[in-house]
């Protein structure tokens, strides 16, 4: 879409968001004064959709128009005009792809427009260049999206070059780009040609990415559902290749090893991003702690002597995030002890921590919460219970392994 297209969101004018942004902030003062309020609300939506209208975005125009009738619809509309956003905003092409259920279901409606909108002013020369990523917060929170301490779903943006005068929304399998832009007061608008995908679920993500992980998981009873509900969760997924490569090491392990190299891949009720990994302290879930390098080859995690190459980050869950890697940590020592005092340590700065709203890369952290060991937004510094896997889980495990490299596991 054209830049002289966009130009009629300028059309947004700086005083009817202003007043709309005074007339939400007191629930009391709106309600002694009902009528201007609502006045003021009305007159900025109905500019607001006005400007999408002109701006041919007709279709999203009539979504916006549709959660303006819900109170979860009024709540998000009414914090776009606090402080300085990023939109953006869906090409009737994009959203004509669309199912008309999801176009009709106002409050999934809602939960997809929150996570079109950034909780802060983005340009391309902000933007981290590839392979690095920025860590940008949006407006997306509760529903099917949970992290502790209500912490918002953020996007990963990345440009191509140092120069480079647009930039990307990285996804799991396909990247979306952004090109020309308006700044309509307190707004910077991006007009995209696809709809930017909802945080999908663990075993939705890794079955796409990592199909062996994908089955191992699946196969031990109850893990996969721990994993969907853990409240904040990160992942090492090694891809197919890497589990390929050391099957006939697999058979060698008994269940209490299997255990422990499984949860030696998890940060425990943590989504901690690229950009955090190397400043901050982590413990797994098996309690080992996480190393983490960087240098002209790539960024490394390393667990013990096991050393693995991240060969993609940052792909959002609706829980936390997985980084794939193209090694095994096979790490089998646990520390029990240290995997609770990390959660305890954590757990307590959970009600001190406080969402940066600012752009988050490597060379620009955000402050880390009080009372949490690592930098940036990368972690929230908030765990949930530590996993807890049963004998059940770890029989499950031991008859994959041995599935996988088709002979049989000795106990030990």
């Amino acid at each position: 879409m054209k830049l002289s297209t966009l130009s009629a969101l300028l059309s947004i004018p700086a005083y009817a968001l202003a007043q709309s942004s005074s007339a939400s902030a007191s629930a009391s003062a709106a309600s002694a004064s009902a009528p201007g309020a609502s006045g003021n609300s009305s007159d900025y939506l109905a500019t607001v959709l006005g400007a999408l209208n002109s701006a041919g975005l007709t279709l999203l125009g009539s979504a916006v128009q549709g959660i303006a009738g819900t109170s979860e619809g009024q709540a998000l509309l009414g914090s776009l005009a606090q402080g300085n956003k990023t939109v953006f905003a869906p090409s009737n092409a994009a959203l004509g792809n669309v199912s008309q259920d999801t176009l009709s279901d106002n409050a999934l409606l809602t939960q997809i427009i929150s996570y079109h909108i950034l909780n802060n002013t983005y340009t391309a020369q902000g933007v981290a260049t590839a392979p690095n990523h920025t860590i940008a917060r949006t407006l997306l929170r509760g529903g099917n999206y949970t992290l502790p301490g209500n912490f918002t779903g953020p996007l990963v943006l990345a440009k191509d070059s140092t120069n480079g005068s647009s930039f990307e929304i990285v996804q799991a399998t396909s990247n979306i780009s952004t090109g020309a832009n308006a700044t309509a007061a307190n707004l910077q608008v991006y007009v995209i040609d696809q709809v930017i995908e909802l945080p999908q679920s663990i075993d939705t993500v890794v079955s796409s990415l990592t199909p062996q992980l994908s089955g191992l998981v699946s196969s031990i009873p109850g893990l996969a559902d721990q994993l969907a509900s853990a409240n904040g969760i990160t992942i090492f997924a090694p891809n197919d290749a890497a589990i390929g490569a050391i099957q006939s090491s697999l058979g060698q392990l008994n269940s209490t090893q299997v255990t422990s190299v499984l949860s030696n891949h998890i940060i425990n009720g943590t989504a901690v991003y690229s950009t955090g990994l190397a400043s901050g302290n982590y413990t797994s879930a098996g309690g080992e702690p996480f190393t983490f390098i960087s240098n002209s080859t790539g960024a490394y995690v390393q667990s013990a002597n096991s050393t693995a190459k991240i060969v993609q980050s940052d792909i959002i869950l609706n829980n936390g995030v997985v980084h794939v890697i193209d090694n095994v940590l096979v790490n089998t020592a646990s520390n029990p002890q240290a995997a609770e005092s990390a959660y305890s340590s954590a757990a307590a700065a959970a009600s001190t921590s406080t969402e940066a709203n600012v752009p988050v890369t490597a060379t620009s952290q955000a402050t880390a919460p009080s009372g949490s060991s690592s930098s940036g937004a990368s972690s929230a510094g908030l765990k949930i219970e530590p996993l807890g896997l049963t004998n059940s889980m770890m029989g499950g495990m031991v008859a994959v392994v041995a599935a996988i490299v088709g002979g049989v596991v000795t106990l030990f």
